[in-house]
């Protein structure tokens, strides 16, 4: 499931901006099939998948996988599962969800950069789709939500019929005006754009190239820490280890900065050896970046197609 770790890894990582939003039905974000009434102050996200309080630190980020990434995540989802990615947590209980054959709750919380989060988090196994919905609150700030305001929320979470592959495809917060012949395969948490060259849609190990687009629209480094930042992004994809960086390169063009860089690496899992290669754009405040992972001997048929693809990248 290399590629699947990878992915999951680049769209949990997304917080973002906000329009408002007042509704007593299930509202469900951007080419999502997961919706919930978003409870007081909490606003619509127009860069991804879920609901903000800006101001107040708050998210609601609803995460979609294939349907058979369940298990796997249901194996984790415990406090021992979670605390390997830093979150102290309760154990499960069952939860209601409107359209959904099964689904859990874990209450926690979390320390990050020295601030200490209460979380929830929802695990939905449906019939069209596996989710997750993330709250997170930081401690302390007055008039956040209680404790109660966020379940009452989270009771309405409901699961539809998924909107089309081309209808998520629209509801990014990026474009691609040329997908250099790779067929797209999926969308996830609404920020993150999977594509590939072959017939099947997720590989499981390196018989066809995968691409990852993953927009994480926090704030982007100031120009000075740019390469510093997407190096080191680079050396820790999920699922390949031994990264090495050959090629580093910084060039502006289409009001933007480009960091190109690519290497090689060698599949977690089989020791394939893989080339890899990332080219981000970088904005004033926001950046994306593409991602290619591809047998090494397979380098010279696909690196210009990539770079031709990524270099069509646009931020909404």
């Amino acid at each position: 499931m290399r590629v699947v770790a990878l992915v999951m890894s680049l769209a949990l990582s997304m917080l973002v901006i906000v329009q408002p939003v007042f509704a007593q039905e299930p509202v469900f974000p951007g080419g999502s099939g997961v919706g919930l009434v978003p409870p007081p102050g909490v606003v619509l996200s127009t860069n991804f998948s879920g609901f903000e309080d800006a101001a107040k630190g708050t998210s609601i980020v609803v995460t979609e996988l294939p349907t058979d990434a369940y298990a796997a995540l249901a194996a984790k989802f415990n406090p021992e599962g979670l605390r390997e990615t830093g979150i102290e947590a309760g154990p499960a209980e069952n939860w209601p969800v409107e359209g959904a054959v099964v689904s859990k709750l874990i209450r926690g919380s979390q320390v990050a950069a020295g601030i200490k989060y209460r979380k929830w988090v929802v695990l939905v196994g449906a019939k069209t789709t596996t989710a997750m919905v993330t709250v997170q609150i930081p401690d302390g700030v007055p008039g956040g939500l209680s404790d109660a305001d966020v379940e009452t929320a989270l009771r309405t979470i409901a699961v539809r019929t998924p909107p089309s592959l081309d209808e998520q495809v629209a509801a990014l917060p990026f474009k691609l005006s040329d997908t250099a012949g790779f067929r797209p395969v999926r969308v996830i948490a609404g920020a993150t754009y999977l594509l590939t060259d072959g017939p099947n849609d997720i590989a499981t190990n390196p018989s066809q190239p995968m691409i990852i687009i993953a927009s994480n629209l926090n704030t982007a480094p100031e120009p000075s820490l740019r390469m510093d930042f997407a190096k080191q992004a680079f050396a820790s994809l999920t699922g390949i280890k031994d990264v090495q960086s050959n090629n580093e390169t910084s060039s502006q063009a289409n009001g933007a900065e480009w960091v190109e860089i690519d290497g090689s690496g060698k599949d977690s899992a089989s020791g394939e050896p893989l080339y890899v290669a990332q080219i981000a754009r970088f904005e004033t405040s926001r950046y994306v970046r593409a991602i290619l992972i591809v047998k090494e001997s397979e380098k010279d048929k696909y690196s210009e197609r990539f770079r031709k693809l990524a270099k069509s990248m646009t931020i909404n």
